[in-house]
Order: structure tokens, then C-alpha cells, then sequence
């Protein structure tokens, strides 16, 4: 009776845990999507041979709550951590990327790929998503990293 009810349990918890991923997948594709129209109306102003200046941006426009909190999953999962002890502040969108620092490894292995108009970008605990040719940050996502 005790093995019936485990297995139950395993196939319970095995179930939930697919669901999950299916639905962070799907999440994550939609991320993916935006980043690519991003870059996509980026390469075409530079085809015109405009100046690329996107329009302003707002803060999660791209780590919407469900993107946010798939990705805070993976890097916890990851075992990410911010540096610690450093002073550090968190860029405005629309802002520079000055001050702040690139991905470590162990993020971006973590994190989905992203056309090579955007670039991850990291200050302090927070994930930056930043356009990598105008150093601009496009959305920020706040407390991504534990201490």
C-alpha cells in the first residue's frame, strides 16, 4: 500500500514539474520573439541608413512577470549568485549601460539566447537586457540574482 502511494506521489510530482516546464517553455519563446522583433526593427532603421534610435522603451516590456519569474527560476537553478560587497546601481531603461558589468558564464548559459542586437548585462542583483550596438538598457529585471 506504502509503494502504491509513493509512486502515486512520483507521478503526481513528475506530472506538476512537466507542466511547469512546458509552461516556462512557452514563456520563454514569447520572450525569445520580442527580443527578435527588436532586432529586427533595429536592423531595418539601420538598412535605411538612419541613425538607430529605438523608440523609448518601459520597464517590463520584455521581463514581463511571467518571463521574470521563469528566469529568476533558471538562474536560481543555476546557482547564480551576485557578486557580493560591491556597490553597484541599477540603470534606468532608456538609460546608458555605463557602470554596468557583462554576463558571467554561468548566467548566460542559464539564460535564453538572444539576437546579437541585444546583450545581457548585469548590475548589482539586477539582470539587464541592453541593446549591445547603442549600449542602452531596454528592461531591467530587478532582485534576478540572490546575494
Amino acid at each position: 500500500m506504502r509503494a502504491i502511494a509513493a509512486l502515486s506521489l512520483i507521478l503526481i510530482v513528475a506530472t506538476a514539474l512537466h507542466a511547469r516546464q512546458q509552461k516556462d517553455d512557452g514563456v520563454i519563446l514569447q520572450f525569445q520573439r520580442a527580443a527578435d522583433s527588436y532586432a529586427f526593427q533595429h536592423r531595418q532603421t539601420e538598412r535605411r541608413g538612419a541613425a538607430p534610435a529605438p523608440a523609448p522603451m518601459v520597464e517590463g516590456a520584455f521581463f514581463t512577470p511571467p518571463v521574470a519569474a521563469a528566469l529568476r527560476d533558471r538562474l536560481r537553478a543555476a546557482g547564480c549568485a551576485a557578486a557580493g560587497g560591491q556597490e553597484f546601481v541599477v540603470p534606468r531603461v532608456n538609460s546608458s549601460t555605463e557602470g554596468t558589468s557583462p554576463l558571467p558564464s554561468c548566467m548566460s548559459a542559464a539564460l535564453p539566447k538572444l539576437p546579437p542586437e541585444l546583450e545581457y548585462r548585469v548590475a548589482g542583483v539586477a539582470l539587464l537586457l541592453a541593446d549591445a550596438h547603442l549600449h542602452l538598457v531596454v528592461d531591467v529585471l530587478h532582485a534576478a540574482l540572490p546575494r
